[in-house]
């Protein structure tokens, strides 16, 4: 990934954040800000309640395999929020026992850290036993050092944001099984990544403001990383956390620069979406793969709307059966009649109406891997074999 983050000084308190050409880099304001990044041209952007200490448990599905991030993704291109806010000083306790980890959600005797261990592998792993539960071997890159690892009792399984800091800037207001969710959390490819248990130990709970990479090489993927997992999960940085990540994305190439434009600091009505004109259907059989590409990269799914309606796919997914990567459809994504998009993973590329970046690593098999798609109700409604 590669994003430039650029600041200009603005006096209001509350200020918009808007993706537009590459610009220069001035200095950060020294202010508690709801901060918003929005695409030209800016889609919708939903605002942020601050939780409080007093609050209570948001309610959660019963399961924490069915709870999901908040989707900021809209159909024209990425529509961030971002809070920027000092950490409370009488804030619940951390407890991390609250956030259930390593889970074994399709009960395949691999837990969390063993799948995460499989997919980052570079080459095939070998596991402990002939149950094939936990693993013996592979070959791990580690991003944080830059160091090749091939004996699995040496790696830890890092929370990109860890857990105490998830907890801190959201975290502590929700329910158990959202917090479960979190910390088995594999459909962003790098919210857990496979690092040296030295390295691992020495970042502890720190932000970006506390402990980076010695690996620079890396700064610029970790505070995109960091930054999208916060939006994901609507989590807060602090001003020194927010000050860390914009040194640490001056170092990415070919950058996308974002200015900040003043808003008005008194509240605002919540912007409507406006619904396309077309008639719009919600499960219609029309929606569907069309074609794969597992064997190039970057790989391509394309879906398609065959019919005469314009579709809402507001929380259609998109699932592979080997790793289980998941792609959820944001709210407010509508697919046109006669259109397609196309889901782009193993490479990085701009977001547009008809193409949508979904994971940096390569999602499919090669070997007749299938993907998916469910419609809101989890109804299968296309599927489609890598050719």
């Amino acid at each position: 990934m590669n994003l430039k983050l650029t600041i200009s000084f603005l006096p209001p308190v509350a200020l918009m954040l808007l993706l537009v050409a590459c610009g220069g880099t001035q200095p950060l304001p020294e202010i508690d800000a709801t901060v918003k990044a929005i695409p030209t041209p800016a889609p919708t952007a939903t605002a942020v309640p601050t939780p409080t200490p007093t609050a209570t448990t948001t309610s959660t599905p019963s399961t924490a395999a069915t709870i999901q991030p908040t989707p900021t993704q809209q159909s024209g291109g990425l529509a961030l929020t971002l809070k920027i806010i000092e950490i409370a000083t009488n804030l619940p306790d951390y407890d991390r026992d609250d956030w259930k980890h390593w889970a074994d959600e399709d009960r395949d005797c691999q837990n969390t850290r063993h799948e995460v261990l499989i997919v980052e592998s570079v080459e095939e792993v070998a596991f402990k036993t002939n149950k094939r539960c936990q693993v013996a071997t592979g070959e791990w890159l580690d991003p944080y050092t830059g160091i090749t690892v091939t004996d699995a009792t040496t790696l830890d399984v890092d929370h990109m944001v860890p857990l105490k800091n998830a907890h801190d800037s959201g975290g502590w207001a929700w329910g158990k099984d959202r917090k479960a969710a979190y910390a088995n959390e594999m459909g962003y490819a790098d919210h857990l990544i496979a690092v040296t248990a030295s390295a691992n130990r020495q970042k502890g709970a720190k932000g970006p403001e506390g402990w980076k990479p010695a690996n620079q090489d890396y700064w610029c993927d970790y505070a995109v990383d960091w930054v999208q997992i916060k939006v994901d999960w609507q989590l807060s940085v602090t001003k020194a956390e927010w000050a860390a990540l914009q040194e640490m994305v001056k170092t990415c190439d070919s950058p996308t620069s974002i200015t900040a434009i003043p808003a008005k600091t008194e509240s605002q009505p919540e912007a409507k979406s406006t619904i396309p004109s077309p008639t719009v259907t919600y499960g219609s059989s029309n929606i569907q793969i069309t074609s794969m590409d597992c064997k190039s990269k970057p790989e391509i799914v394309v879906i398609e709307n065959t019919g005469d309606s314009s579709q809402d796919l507001t929380g259609w997914k998109v699932e592979d059966d080997g790793p289980k990567y998941t792609f959820t459809f944001p709210a407010g994504f509508f697919l046109e009649p006669g259109s397609l998009v196309k889901l782009i993973s193993g490479e990085s590329v701009d977001n547009s109406n008809r193409t949508i970046y979904w994971n940096g690593r390569t999602v499919w098999n090669n070997d007749g891997d299938t993907a998916s798609l469910f419609n809101l109700s989890g109804e299968l409604a296309s599927k489609m074999k890598c050719p």
